[in-house]
């Protein structure tokens, strides 16, 4: 059977989906893992910024991570205390994170929904490299080397696409679509 390429189709559709990958991403961007320092924690958000990234369109996908990035890093630095500047890095450095997974994966051909093609994994890592390269780069402009070097940590990420992997799987078979929008 052939993959249908999206399954929201009425503006009204897309904009429930919109909104609860919004809301989901968050969550996931709340629920927080302590890391041993010099790290401060991860979050769970990858899980979702990875299959954000392989079923919805580049454009949509970066606007979906990169306002829930912003609602998520914003509530953080009200809690912790951290910069103000870090919720305009997260929204940059994950948003184009999803843009890039999803602009990645967007143009491939495959009627196989079933499963996830080699192409998508590669995307999610890309994508995991860009977000280290991302933070340490912003980090290094804004607060020096050493601070920098704690950013590498960011590659642990990929332990998230795994979990990506089975929630794209079983999506696309709940669905029976490639891609969502």
């Amino acid at each position: 059977m052939k993959a249908i390429e999206a399954k929201f189709q009425l503006a009204t559709e897309r904009l429930a989906l919109f909104t609860i990958m919004i809301a989901a991403t968050v969550v996931a961007n709340l629920i927080m893992v302590p890391m041993p320092q010099p790290l401060a924690q991860y979050d769970l958000s990858p899980v979702l910024i990875y299959t954000i990234g392989v079923l919805i369109n580049p454009l949509a996908a970066g606007l979906i991570v990169a306002s829930a990035q912003g609602i998520g890093t914003f509530y953080k630095t009200m809690i912790f205390g951290w910069p103000p500047v870090f919720i305009l890095g997260a929204i940059f450095v994950r948003g184009v994170e999803a843009m890039l997974i999803s602009g990645s994966v967007y143009l491939a051909k495959s009627p196989e929904y079933k499963s996830v093609r080699k192409l998508e994994i590669v995307a999610m890592i890309i994508g995991v490299v860009w977000e280290t390269v991302g933070f340490f780069l912003l980090d290094w402009v804004l607060f020096g080397a050493g601070p920098a070097i704690t950013t590498l940590g960011t590659m642990v990420d990929a332990i998230f696409i795994p979990v990506a992997v089975g929630l794209i799987i079983v999506i696309r078979r709940v669905f029976r679509v490639k891609r969502l929008m």
